[in-house]
């Protein structure tokens, strides 16, 4: 499915970034009591991230040429257009895993999940030295199970359909890249991004967040 995306990605845009790493994942689950569960502990998983990216909102040297309306707002507001020309986003989707395990005297438990799902960041990329650059990024996911089960004891559960599962996680957190130019069509980058479940509703008076810590390293290209 990747590499569908992946075709479809390259046909319309000039920069793909492709991005893989390890996914650690906090559930917060509350009871019907309005107990917090202790017993959950941090598990891992892989994610794989593709999307489209713009490098910058505000291209200055295209805009001083142009004689579109919104070029000569800009150009009578050059500190509103060079705070674009610092701003980026990207546009995607992505593969997690986001797991867990824990255990209840003396019986162990672990989550086992696939998410696929769709999401935009919004950057400010500051440059650095040695062809380094910084991109701070607010990012938004919309996520949905497509596989995922429950080992409880000997027995395996399906999280498909397990209310606190199935319905479309809605992630929102922050992040942070760190870029480094090898030629300018090819940038390689190490990022980190933390995010939370929004808006989770409860299931029988109870409710389930997930919190994933993504660690990863990619590739943009520039065709």
């Amino acid at each position: 499915m990747l590499s569908i995306l992946f075709l479809a990605f390259t046909s319309f845009s000039q920069q793909i970034k492709l991005s893989q790493g390890l996914s650690i994942t906090t559930y917060d689950y509350v009871n019907n009591q309005g107990q917090n569960i202790t017993s959950l502990k941090s598990g891992s998983g892989i994610a794989f991230q593709i999307s489209v990216h713009k490098p910058k909102l505000v291209d200055l040297a295209k805009y001083q040429v142009s004689q579109k309306p919104f070029a000569i707002y800009l150009s009578k507001n050059k500190l509103m257009a060079k705070a674009l020309s610092y701003m980026n986003y990207d546009v995607g989707a992505q593969f997690s895993q986001l797991n867990a395990v824990g255990d209840i005297n003396p019986t162990a438990f672990s989550y086992q999940t696939d998410f696929l799902g769709v999401f935009g960041k919004l950057g400010v990329r500051a440059p650095l030295p040695y062809q380094f650059a910084i991109n701070l990024q607010g990012i938004l996911s919309i996520n949905k199970i497509v596989h995922g089960n429950q080992l409880l004891g000997n027995r395996y559960l399906d999280l498909t359909i397990d209310p606190q599962f199935s319905g479309v996680k809605i992630i929102a957190g922050y992040g942070f890249e760190i870029e480094k130019s090898f030629t300018d069509k090819l940038v390689g980058h190490f990022s980190y991004q933390k995010g939370q479940t929004m808006g989770v509703s409860p299931v029988n008076n109870s409710t389930l967040n997930f919190s994933p810590a993504l660690f990863s390293v990619g590739l943009r290209i520039n065709k």
